[in-house]
């Protein structure tokens, strides 16, 4: 499982961060380890990767999406999309990346943040991004037959 957070400022524009070891933009979040829920993966990963305690709680659940596994050996897996906070511009101050995970973020519009992510992740991005309450299921399957 994964959990990630749409972060909007003031504007309406989207936190993105990009990974350290390279590859496309990506939202804050992460993997859901053993034990933990989905929402305190997310507020776990906003303290490590942002250095930001985020106000996250289960009823800000915006989408649950199901990902078929992209090749042989790997599963599929469920990625939990929560409506993060709106960070003003104190907020971004205090910004502190993981340098291990991040190297950057920015702030992007949704066009931009569609171009800049990598297109499943881009998918993610519908409807507003700080309505909370009604909550989307999504499948992303793969278009290819698996030969083994």
């Amino acid at each position: 499982m994964t959990a990630y957070a749409l972060i909007t400022n003031p504007g309406g524009d989207l936190l993105i961060v990009h990974p350290a070891k390279g590859g496309p933009w990506q939202l804050p979040g992460g993997i859901v380890e053993q034990g933990e829920s989905p929402v305190d993966a997310v507020r776990r990963e906003g303290r490590e990767e942002l250095g930001l305690g985020l106000d996250i709680r289960e009823r800000d659940l915006l989408a649950v999406e199901w990902l078929q596994a992209t090749r042989p050996g790997r599963r599929d897996r469920l990625a939990f999309l929560f409506a993060g906070p709106v960070l003003r511009l104190a907020d971004t101050d205090r910004i502190t990346l993981q340098r291990d995970e991040l190297d950057a973020w920015c702030w992007a519009t949704r066009a931009d943040a569609e171009s800049m992510l990598h297109p499943a992740i881009a998918a993610r991005i519908v409807g507003p991004l700080q309505t909370p309450g009604g909550a989307v299921y999504r499948e992303i399957r793969i278009r290819q037959e698996w030969t083994l």
